[in-house]
């Protein structure tokens, strides 16, 4: 018997059924929505590659945000918004960076890093081709200069131009544990006069140029009248003045006193003065005077030919200028540089007036620093730092001399004044003698050092420092 095969499904249900079962295509359909995320992936790739770039970028830029900044703190500028931030944006400016200003950290100190300078810097950017993952990016890069000390000079030239130290003809400058620093830009900023001259030093350090009868030498080959254990440093950045913030006006007479006139006594020709109190400048004409500590010598004082001044240990003020002619004597017989006994001299203001400094050459003076109290390491002090106002000097130029056997021991520091200086430090005892003045022709074969400074009691001495990348 012939069936009847009845279809029981329409014929558009069938071919719905098909389309489920038609296989043919799917990769495509699939490919299709994958596509908008392998786009995002592949875009979110590319654009990385441009961030990672962009972060190497800046951090050469934050490397030398925190190179500039350290740098401003080697010269004295520390203040982090007025000095360190617009040297460090400059710096990152300078090497590519557009982003916002830089974060900078001064004082920095880590595990690893204990004086350090350090910038932080942060650019944000909009996402173009990854933006349907991210919005925005942000690219941090961080950086810290490290400064280290190279040297403490034995002399610090504050003068930002002409020739800052000098070493006349025949002249023989000696100094082989420590450097001279000259701020001067000058193309003969250190200059040795001529070949009759010279000098021994750990090195030489300036803005400007070292030079050798007025050319400038080659600091890898120098000639060889410059015996120095490290080449010149030329072009370095200016060396602060280290005691501008201690040695103020303030500091400097807060112990002087101002009533009461020194009571006197006289034997065999032998004037002795009281302490703590104030005596004429004019009636110190005797041949043989004896100073007590602690006094004020009011107006110019001179220490006439032939005439000896003796110190005792102690502090002695003049409001005036201070001139030991030659043959004259300043010593103090009954100091001790073993033992840190010694005196300190400061020419400070009466009337609104500093003197100034004049020993001859064939003057004898044999001073040395106290190592302790209010005014341990100074030897002979300009009042110049946050004087009152129209404070103004006699002379803007002082000079010390001294016939053979002339010493001095401590801290010379006349940073207003130029100085024509030769001298050597203690032949016992800690020997220390720096010198921080605006400029110094050194006309005498002179020695100076900072090996025995610590024991006298002079601390932040110059420094000489050296930057360097830690992190």
């Amino acid at each position: 018997m012939t069936g009847i095969v009845v279809d029981a499904m329409p014929p558009r249900f069938g071919a719905i059924a098909r389309i489920f079962r038609d296989t043919r295509g799917a990769s495509a359909t699939i490919v299709a929505i994958a596509l908008p995320v392998l786009i995002g992936f592949g875009a979110l790739g590319a654009e990385t590659g441009v961030w990672f770039t962009l972060k190497l970028r800046n951090q050469s830029a934050a490397d030398a945000a925190a190179l500039a900044a350290a740098y401003e703190v080697i010269a004295g500028r520390t203040n982090v918004t007025a000095d360190l931030t617009p040297a460090a944006s400059e710096g990152a400016v300078r090497n590519g960076y557009n982003g916002g200003t830089p974060a900078v950290i001064y004082p920095y100190s880590d595990t690893t890093v204990s004086n350090g300078v350090g910038a932080n810097l942060q650019q944000t950017l909009g996402a173009v081709l990854a933006s349907m993952f991210l919005t925005q990016v942000s690219v941090a890069t961080k950086a810290v200069a490290v400064i280290e000390v190279l040297d403490n000079p034995c002399i610090l030239a504050l003068a930002g131009s002409g020739t800052a130290l000098e070493i006349q003809p025949g002249t023989h400058l000696d100094m082989p544990n420590c450097s001279a620093a000259a701020n001067s830009i000058g193309a003969s900023a250190v200059e040795l006069k001529d070949t009759t001259g010279s000098v021994t030093a750990a090195t030489l350090v300036t803005a400007g140029e070292v030079s050798l009868q007025g050319s400038p030498i080659d600091p890898m080959a120098p000639p060889p009248e410059f015996l120095l254990a490290s080449p010149a440093m030329i072009g370095a950045p200016s060396v602060a003045d280290p005691y501008a913030s201690t040695l103020t006006h303030g500091f400097l007479t807060s112990l002087m006193p101002t009533a009461g006139g020194c009571a006197s006594s006289s034997t065999a020709g032998l004037t002795t003065y009281s302490g703590n109190c104030v005596v004429a400048a004019t009636s110190l004409t005797t041949a043989g005077i004896k100073l007590t500590g602690n006094t004020q010598i009011a107006g110019s004082w001179t220490v006439l030919t032939a005439q000896t001044v003796d110190l005792a240990p102690g502090t002695y003020w003049v409001t005036g200028n201070l001139t030991v002619q030659s043959s004259g004597v300043l010593k103090c017989s009954t100091c001790d540089n073993v033992a840190g006994t010694g005196v300190t001299i400061i020419l400070t203001t009466r009337t609104n007036k500093v003197g100034a400094l004049s020993i001859a050459s064939g003057a004898l003076l044999n001073l040395n620093a106290p190592s302790s109290g209010h005014f341990a390491g100074l030897a002979l002090i300009q009042d110049s730092n946050g004087m009152p106002t129209g404070t103004s000097y006699t002379s803007h130029h002082s000079s010390i001399g001294g016939r053979q056997g002339a010493t001095l021991n401590g801290l010379i520091y006349f940073p207003n004044s130029s100085l024509t200086f030769h001298g050597k430090p203690s032949a016992s005892g800690p020997r220390c003698l720096v010198l921080v003045v605006d400029s110094v022709s050194v006309n005498s074969t002179s020695s100076l050092d900072t090996g025995g400074c610590a024991s006298v009691g002079l601390f932040g001495l110059p420094t000489v420092n050296m930057v360097a990348l830690a992190e």
